[in-house]
């Protein structure tokens, strides 16, 4: 997938802290830069404001990542996130990273995601108006 087919992008600085023993970014923070992507996409498109004591909202039930390149701090990223997929209770996110000003990512990744009823502790239908906007955001989106 193009760098230009990932519809939102989460600017992101690499930490000083972020680095390991042999001097590159470690890998989970990868999944951390992930998840903030996921959780600005969350807000920007979906109008969710993810907060302690929702009674329903996303939780990430799958996660493959796949490590392409070494990022060195200081580095500025982007972190690129769609989502490809609508079912009825999942959705399959997509994420890539890039440093800045290249085309070629340093990581990519795959997610599902899954509307969560928090009461009632199991997955839930998702909303149609959470569906409905992340259609109109989306180029095109598999349901």
């Amino acid at each position: 997938m193009s760098k230009q087919e990932f519809t939102h992008i989460f600017p992101l600085s690499v930490r000083w802290g972020d680095a390991d023993v042999y001097g590159h970014i470690n890998n989970v923070e990868f999944v951390r830069y992930i998840e903030s992507g996921r959780v600005a996409y969350c807000e920007d498109v979906m109008s969710l404001n993810l907060q302690v004591g929702m009674e329903s909202g996303w939780v990430l039930a799958d996660m493959h990542c796949t490590y392409l390149q070494q990022v060195h701090y200081p580095a500025l990223l982007e972190v690129r996130t769609r989502i490809s997929k609508l079912s009825n209770k999942s959705a399959t996110v997509l994420a890539n990273i890039y440093c800045e000003g290249k085309e070629e990512p340093a990581l990519t990744s795959k997610g599902v995601i899954v509307w969560f009823d928090m009461l009632r502790q199991q997955s839930a239908p998702i909303p149609e108006h959470i569906k409905a906007k992340i259609s109109a955001f989306e180029t095109s989106v598999e349901q």
